[in-house]
């Protein structure tokens, strides 16, 4: 038995379709179909069945799922503390990007790493905070970066903490066009427009909702998207308004894709660099927080917060 053979396995059962699992393992489906077979095989018993919604657990497979997950758990725990004992930092790190890399200051953070640990892979993932917080909580990520909305009641992340690199605010956008006629819009103004909306996944929807309040009912929704360059390409050829981190909003705005809508406040939320708790003492993991404390200019006397995974 192969600890690929496990991990593919617990990759189906979380995502309960072959495709869905080998875009997550970043190998092929025939490969996944493969690893399961064999270990089906070597095991004797079905894991899955197969249907028109996809793979679902046999009997067989629920009973044996807790113990291939408590056993990725102690091979990971064994790998981090066989890195405590290296005085040399080797192996991968995979860590996923919410935004902008200039914003996340993620130059300073290699430029860091590789003169303190050259022999240390990383390993960067483009991806939104919501799902970063969950591939991190699942162990596919080592740590990721994400907004947080901390004024929101979202649902906690028990198993995450993180460190708060910084706060910013998000702006209503709309197409260059519309500057002049928005220039003293108010939010009861704004809720007339047509808006790009963010999808479900994103905190920024319901800070918006909690601005907007009853107004929210108004909104016609001409699309919806997960990602920002979307809304800004949107935005930009004058489907409607949008909203948008502040560095990203500015910068567009320079290069005229869309005009900020100054008369309404900016909605407050924190960058923020996520990883496991049990993970804190991981050698490899403590030499990026190091890094980041100093590319932040955060104090190190500070211990890491625990984050509310209220995210975008």
């Amino acid at each position: 038995m192969e600890l690929y053979q496990l991990r593919t396995f617990v990759a189906v059962a979380e995502a309960g379709h072959l495709t869905r699992a080998a875009e997550r393992l970043f190998i092929s489906q025939p490969a996944v179909s493969a690893h399961i077979k064999a270990l089906e095989e070597e095991l004797g018993v079905p894991l899955f069945s197969r249907g028109p919604r996809g793979m679902s657990l046999t009997s067989e497979g629920q009973a044996l799922r807790p113990q291939a997950e408590a056993a990725l758990q102690s091979v990971g725990e064994l790998l981090a503390r066989a890195r405590s004992l290296r005085q040399t930092l080797t192996g991968e790190l995979k860590l996923a990007l919410n935004t902008d890399p200039e914003l996340l200051r993620v130059r300073g953070l290699l430029s860091l790493l590789r003169a303190a640990h050259p022999d240390l892979a990383v390993h960067l993932a483009q991806s939104m905070s919501k799902l970063i917080v969950e591939e991190v909580r699942l162990r596919r990520l080592d740590g990721g970066f994400a907004y947080i909305g901390e004024a929101l009641v979202g649902q906690q992340a028990e198993e995450l903490t993180g460190l708060r690199l910084a706060s910013t605010t998000l702006h209503v956008v709309c197409p260059p066009s519309w500057a002049a006629r928005l220039a003293d819009c108010t939010w009861e103004d704004a809720a007339e427009e047509p808006w790009v909306w963010y999808s479900d996944n994103c905190p920024c929807r319901p800070l918006l909702l909690r601005r907007l309040g009853p107004l929210a009912q108004r909104i016609s929704k001409v699309a919806v998207t997960d990602a920002e360059s979307t809304l800004k390409a949107l935005v930009a050829d004058g489907a409607g308004l949008g909203l948008l981190g502040r560095h990203e909003a500015e910068a567009w705005e320079r290069e005229g894709e869309v005009g900020i809508l100054r008369s309404l406040e900016g909605l407050p939320i924190d960058i923020c660099f996520l990883y496991r708790k049990d993970r804190a003492e991981d050698p490899a993991l403590c030499a990026v927080l190091a890094a980041l404390g100093e590319v932040w200019g955060l104090d190190p006397a500070s211990a890491p917060d625990l984050i509310p995974a209220e995210v975008r």
